[in-house]
């Protein structure tokens, strides 16, 4: 504080200096609460965030694979018989092994020109038309068998078969419920030796999705020899992230 001792004017400029000085203090003080309550008030929301898995193991009980039946020609109207009669042989030939009318599906049909090149120019030489049958069957041991059937009725081409089971969906939620549990263990012992507790959940994440568990066809060489194909036991993985409150 400076102090004027002009006779005149020493109570207006003494005044001034005085409010002057006072908001000061109270701007200083007040920034220094507000520092200290910041500094030493605990975060509100501490959060932990981990990641969980779970894995259900299952022997599939189904096999899914689709036949191809392709002709080539000039005669539309005659591909269609060809391709026609070939379809029902092998759509009958499908039934005698025990597979179900609705296990024969999505019968797809597709008819493209054909074309040929002779030094560079294009030439249009006829057309091939492909009827594709999509089959789910449930008896493994038949698959080579029943392959090699499928070519002498006529199929052109068999994709690779895909193992599956008959309720993928369910056994998917029940390692979505095992990789949840699995993320509430990790976050307990992780916070065990800091001597917190785990509060509610935050956020739960999905980090994973139902994948088909593929199984290779065997060739058209290896389809001469008969053998016998165990589907074998596979795993249905899950995985998520949850963020849970620290108490």
């Amino acid at each position: 504080m400076v102090l004027f001792l002009i006779i005149d004017k020493s109570e207006v400029i003494m005044t001034i200096s005085l409010r002057h000085l006072a908001l000061f203090l109270c701007v200083w003080c007040f920034s220094n609460i507000v520092q200290a309550q910041t500094q030493l008030s605990p975060s509100p929301h501490r959060t932990i965030s981990v990641q969980g898995s779970g894995t259900i193991l299952i022997v599939p009980n189904q096999l899914e694979f689709s036949v191809a039946v392709e002709q080539r020609g000039t005669d539309t109207k005659i591909l269609q018989q060809q391709v026609q009669k070939k379809v029902s042989d092998i759509v009958y030939l499908l039934q005698q092994n025990g597979i179900d009318d609705r296990n024969i599906q999505s019968m797809e049909m597709s008819l493209q020109p054909h074309y040929e090149y002779d030094n560079g120019k294009r030439t249009h030489t006829d057309f091939i038309f492909v009827r594709t049958i999509y089959v789910k069957h449930n008896d493994f041991t038949v698959y080579s068998t029943l392959m090699q059937a499928l070519i002498k009725a006529g199929a052109t081409s068999i994709s690779p078969a895909h193992l599956t089971h008959s309720n993928p969906k369910q056994q998917y939620l029940d390692a979505l419920k095992l990789a949840v549990e699995d993320a509430k263990k990790r976050a307990i012992t992780m916070l065990e030796p800091l001597q917190a507790k785990l509060g509610d959940v935050l956020s739960v994440n999905e980090q994973s999705r139902q994948q088909p568990v593929a199984y290779r066809a065997k060739s058209m060489a290896m389809l001469e020899s008969p053998s016998i194909d165990l589907p074998g036991e596979k795993g249905i993985e899950a995985r998520v992230g949850v963020t849970f409150l620290v108490r």
